[in-house]
């Protein structure tokens, strides 16, 4: 029976494919399967410690009811608010900009929802969805 062979990566010469090192040219022929775990085990671990800050600063604000971007909007506000008006009207009624929380655009496109904080219960705010600059949808919780 033939023993199975493969092919040294520094000299190209035949070897055992069960060699560690090469017989003709002694090199060690070390695999980088170690590393390259490693360095995705380091990547996941980044990326869990950035999507927990993330969620824990987002905890934070929803308990707290107060963002360091934006003020507060009350329910007087938030019913003034009507579909069709633009964010710089929005943004008038409120007295103040909005946090961007989230925003997509396909072709010509463009959907942004803000939050602002509510100044009474905490936890209280309000969304509201802007499609091309143009309010088409509101939700809130806990205003007063």
């Amino acid at each position: 029976m033939k023993e199975q062979t493969k092919k040294c990566k520094f000299c190209q010469a035949e070897i055992p494919k069960k060699a560690k090192v090469c017989p003709n040219c002694k090199r060690t022929l070390k695999t980088h399967g170690c590393l390259i775990s490693l360095i995705v085990f380091i990547i996941m671990i980044c990326s869990i410690v950035t999507i927990s800050i993330s969620m824990n600063d987002s905890i934070q604000k929803s308990v707290s009811g107060v963002s360091n971007d934006s003020q507060y909007i009350t329910m007087d506000e938030y019913n003034r608010i009507e579909n069709g008006m633009s964010y710089n009207e929005a943004r008038e009624i409120i007295g103040s900009d909005g946090e961007l929380t989230s925003t997509s655009t396909v072709g010509d496109i463009t959907i942004s929802i803000y939050t602002w904080y509510g100044n009474g219960v905490a936890g209280s705010n309000a969304n509201i969805t802007f499609t091309n600059d143009s309010v088409t949808g509101k939700a809130q919780i806990g205003l007063n």
